[in-house]
């Protein structure tokens, strides 16, 4: 009986093992119910709280709602406005014709003050304050809102980077004849407040010699090193692909110039040489600078940025790496009709996520940046081919709904954190790197979404005229509401219609073909589920269950014949028992 009790406890502790593991599946995957209301774009904000164009009844007009996870709240000021983006570190900015206006997503409120236009107009005021102080710039230094991108009130001019950080500007401004501008100018960040870096001066690119016959590191740009016979000439502004709290991650294009009359000339060489030397030899590199917010030095009163790492950028032109060429692609190329323009950037852990978006797919690649070794390099035999890239280490996609590049909405988000977030038919994905799930389903209509996070994101119907949307708590709720009623699980004793007993035990399962105790009592069930009466023989050992079902144990009178059954419910045979002699049938032997 100890045995068969342990038995039972087992599939009891397994059947609860089974219960326990279904809460956790069911949680990979929520459904989110659909909530009526026709949405045109939607930015989501953190705690469940978004705002909206559309209107959510016939009744209502049509403008921009706001709600912090609970009721809309019509925003008058900017009922007629159109809702664009994100900006800043809590605002979604709106535009109605000349007017600028902030949404401030904390609290609903709207204000037409400190306007992604006042902002840039500010940054570049105090930049300006900021750079007449320098050699560098000159005092008559001319610095516009149009020197930091601010082009027009479509375009907030801010950096790419995560939704809701820091704002940044990349800028070009005159040069005060310096060596090193191009065209004239020099490059560099700023924030609102006028902290600035100078991007034009510090290089610290890894470049092949061949008077060294290694890679070596070159640190500032338009400086012929005597020592290695190379030179590098930034070509353009840098292009900024993303931003994290600490650094700006751009793409430079910079000329290096080999002068030593060995230079090696493989692809990528340029007609135009860098600097007049004779016999140089020319090619054009791309690298992906890692620029520190942090000021450092100063060159000519001028700040520069504390660090710059560089990563090369290569299509085996110099490198005969098939993962740091898959990262070229990603980068800078078109590629089955992903677009360079079209990618979106994240950095996490020294790992550059690119995700490329077209109108029926997202692909998302990891880029890690990071040193190689190289025993060629495009022909060149060494063993001192180190080399620091952008290489890529995985990848992942998924199909979209045929929205993924619309003009009002995407089926592709970036939330906070840095990770994509997709949907197409019914099936809301994200990507924590490269790693793909679903994490939500809803219905198949919904074909946009904002996503600030796990617990916050919107997603509507945005073609189609759509009439339906749901939100994180919203859907779930309603999800609860559409639910049927839960039938409860049966627990302990069924009569049939026959008369016959059936026992579910405390997980709703039918015992079959098993024991169970109930109240101290054990019970048989057969493999139909019927509780057995009467002599019962499992696996050559008879027991006897009385009518009520219970199993019997001590002295047994059945039809005149007494029985022993032992403590376990065994009956005995060919022993003696308090002096009664039990026969081979186990039958008392008078």
């Amino acid at each position: 009986m100890f045995k068969r009790a342990n038995k039972i406890t087992a599939l009891l502790v397994a059947a609860a093992s089974v219960m326990s593991i279904v809460p956790a599946m069911a949680a990979d995957s929520s459904r989110l119910g659909t909530k009526d209301g026709t949405i045109t774009n939607a930015i989501a904000y953190k705690d469940g709280k978004y705002a909206y164009r559309g209107y959510r009844t016939d009744d209502d007009s049509e403008g921009i709602y706001y709600n912090a996870g609970d009721k809309d709240k019509a925003l008058e000021d900017v009922e007629d406005a159109d809702l664009m983006g994100a900006f800043d570190n809590k605002y979604a900015f709106a535009n109605d014709g000349s007017d600028q206006y902030l949404v401030d997503l904390s609290n609903g409120q709207v204000t037409d003050e400190a306007t992604p236009e006042d902002q840039a107009d500010t940054a570049s005021t105090k930049l300006k304050t900021a750079l007449k102080k320098t050699d560098r710039y000159g005092s008559s230094v001319t610095v516009t809102a149009s020197n930091l991108g601010y082009t027009d009130k479509d375009n907030t001019g801010a950096l790419p980077g995560p939704k809701f950080s820091e704002t940044w500007y990349a800028y070009a401004v005159a040069g005060n004849g310096q060596d090193n501008a191009v065209g004239g100018q020099l490059f560099g960040f700023t924030n609102a407040t006028g902290k600035y870096i100078d991007a034009s001066n510090l290089a610290n690119v890894y470049a092949y010699s061949s008077y060294k016959g290694k890679n070596v590191k070159i640190e500032e740009y338009n400086d012929l090193d005597s020592d290695t016979k190379l030179e590098v000439k930034l070509l353009q502004q840098p292009q900024v692909l993303t931003q994290d709290k600490d650094y700006i991650y751009a793409v430079v294009k910079v000329a290096i110039t080999d002068s030593n009359t060995a230079a090696h000339t493989g692809a990528g060489v340029t007609t135009s040489a860098a600097v007049g030397t004779v016999n140089a030899t020319t090619t054009i590199h791309y690298y992906l600078q890692k620029i520190s917010k942090a000021q450092g030095d100063k060159k000519d009163d001028a700040f520069l940025p504390k660090s710059v790492d560089s990563y090369e950028i290569d299509n085996k032109s110099y490198l005969n790496n098939g993962d740091v060429n898959d990262a070229y692609t990603a980068i800078l190329l078109p590629d089955d009709t992903y677009q360079p323009a079209n990618n979106q950037y994240a950095v996490k852990d020294n790992t550059l996520y690119v995700t490329r978006v077209k109108t029926d797919k997202v692909k998302v690649f990891a880029l890690k940046l990071t040193k190689i070794k190289e025993n060629t390099m495009n022909g060149i035999s060494s063993d001192k081919v180190d080399a620091y890239v952008v290489k890529k280490t995985g990848d992942s996609d998924q199909d979209l709904p045929g929205t993924g590049l619309s003009n009002d909405g995407t089926a592709v988000s970036i939330d906070v954190d840095g990770n994509t977030w997709a949907i197409n038919e019914g099936k809301i994905y994200k990507f924590t790197g490269t790693d793909k799930k679903v994490v939500f389903t809803c219905d198949r209509s919904l074909d946009k979404l904002s996503v600030y996070d796990d617990g916050s994101l919107i997603a509507w119907d945005g073609t189609n005229d759509g009439d339906v949307y749901t939100t994180v708590q919203e859907g779930k709720a309603e999800t609860d509401a559409e639910a049927p009623a839960a039938t409860p699980a049966k627990v302990g004793w069924d009569k049939l219609a026959d008369g016959t007993w059936n026992f579910y035990d405390a997980t709703g399962t039918k015992v079959v073909n098993n024991w169970a105790n109930v109240g101290g009592v054990w019970y048989f069930l057969k493999a139909d589920g019927v509780m057995a009466t009467g002599w019962l023989n499992q696996n050559g050992t008879w027991y006897y269950l009385n009518a009520s079902g219970a199993m019997a144990t001590g002295w047994l009178n059945d039809n005149g014949t007494w029985y022993y059954l032992n403590a376990s419910g065994a009956m005995l045979a060919n022993t003696t028992v308090d002096g009664y002699v039990l026969g081979a049938s186990g039958a008392w032997v008078k």
